[in-house]
């Protein structure tokens, strides 16, 4: 269990800076090429199909791999494994650069989707180590403001980088970002548990995998999470060839669409971080998703029975964001409450199945790619109904375990 936070215990704005800097390179991996993607198809003589895989499968590869970080971390500490980790996404991103093919460029892809992966199983185990349930919120809070700030400047910048110099730079600017983020953890991240020597026997990870599994509580708010990341990836993956193809958005234009989308999302976690302390994390959890659901159906609608605009989509994704926000600042604090041992493979259940999720959704829109928007409003559609029960299951729960506390 989290202890209260003492002289031993690093500072919130130390552990946030650090979690932000290694964090920020594999975000930025997939946002600050958005932009080129449709130029891509001419560059490796292929279909958007193919290209879009570059992202989906990089999720995909990103979600699996967290199954296997978190018994990692457990044994050996948080910190060897992430520097680890880092090291080889500087090895990968310069390795993008050198591809002859869009078949490299996915494979090179993939790998870096498993080698990045780390990054958000360490960021929630870290935080679990250090921080109580409250502490927890603030810090997730604080942590998805910041780092929001990397989706909005990624496709800006890889923009202006795609125009001007090619796609290629912005992997040997990400190559950089890269050596700069494994320096600073090198030097200041601390080592936040004890290693279990027994965390990788293969009975206890099994067992402990197949008991996240039954636990309602856990997995009812990582669903959740992953519902929402899908959301987002469908905008990620089907975003630029909508926007850009279809719509005659320039390459060098589209990141200040998406930058309205993650403002949004930095304005809703400002303002969890604020109301945490004085409103009921239950009723920010189901605000955040009753927000999601109506900006969902608004772009279902628009894009079924009207026509559409860059900015309306921006708009409706914008409204989704903004519910996102406190959904992600309660729903992964709500799954670990319900964890007392193995806290690692806890995280990494957790950051896998919702990276997972979100990988699935963004290979759902490669694979329908017709060149409209509808697919991208059908799998938004999908996904927005599942919050729904969702939400009644998380309302439920937190009602019993009141009770339960109150005996």
């Amino acid at each position: 269990m989290p202890t209260t936070q003492s002289s031993s215990t690093p500072s919130m704005a130390l552990v946030v800076g650090i979690l932000v800097l290694a964090s920020s390179t594999s975000i930025m991996s997939t946002d600050m090429y958005a932009p080129s993607m449709p130029d891509l198809t001419e560059v490796f003589s292929t279909t958007p199909a193919m290209v879009k895989l570059t992202i989906s499968l990089n999720m995909l590869a990103f979600g699996l791999a967290q199954f296997f970080y978190g018994p990692l971390s457990d044994r050996f500490g948080r910190r060897p494994i992430l520097l680890g980790s880092i090291s080889a996404v500087i090895v990968l991103c310069f390795a993008c650069t050198q591809v002859n093919s869009i078949e490299q460029l996915i494979v090179v892809r993939v790998l870096l989707g498993l080698a990045a992966a780390a990054e958000a199983v360490l960021g929630l185990a870290i935080i679990k180590d250090l921080y109580t349930e409250k502490q927890q919120v603030k810090v997730l809070a604080l942590l998805n403001m910041v780092i929001a700030i990397a989706p909005a400047v990624a496709p800006i910048l890889g923009g202006y980088l795609h125009v001007r110099y090619g796609w290629a730079m912005n992997f040997y600017v990400l190559t950089g970002m890269a050596m700069a983020s494994l320096l600073v953890a090198y030097l200041y991240l601390p080592e936040s548990t004890t290693p279990d020597s027994t965390a990788l026997q293969p009975k206890r990870v099994v067992s402990g995998y197949a008991r996240l599994l039954v636990n309602q509580e856990f997995m009812v708010h990582t669903a959740l999470c992953g519902i929402a990341l899908g959301l987002i990836f469908v905008f990620v993956t089907g975003g630029p060839f909508v926007l850009i193809e279809l719509l005659g958005v320039r390459a060098d234009a589209y990141g200040w669409y998406q930058a309205v989308i993650v403002v949004a999302f930095f304005l809703g976690s400002l303002i969890a971080s604020k109301l945490v302390d004085s409103i009921d994390t239950q009723a920010m959890l189901n605000a955040g998703g009753v927000v999601i659901f109506i900006g969902a159906v608004v772009l279902v609608t628009i894009i079924l029975f009207t026509e559409i605009t860059p900015w309306v989509i921006a708009s409706c994704y914008a409204i989704m964001t903004f519910g996102m926000a406190g959904l992600f600042a309660v729903a992964p604090s709500r799954a670990l409450r319900s964890v007392t041992t193995q806290t690692g493979s806890a995280s990494a259940m957790l950051a896998g199945v919702e990276q997972t999720t979100a990988g699935l959704a963004a290979v759902a829109v490669s694979l329908f790619h017709d060149g409209s928007a509808r697919p991208m409003a059908w799998i938004t559609m999908g996904l927005a109904v599942a919050i729904v029960p969702l939400l009644l299951s998380s309302s439920r729960l937190d009602k019993r375990r009141n009770r339960g506390s109150a005996h």
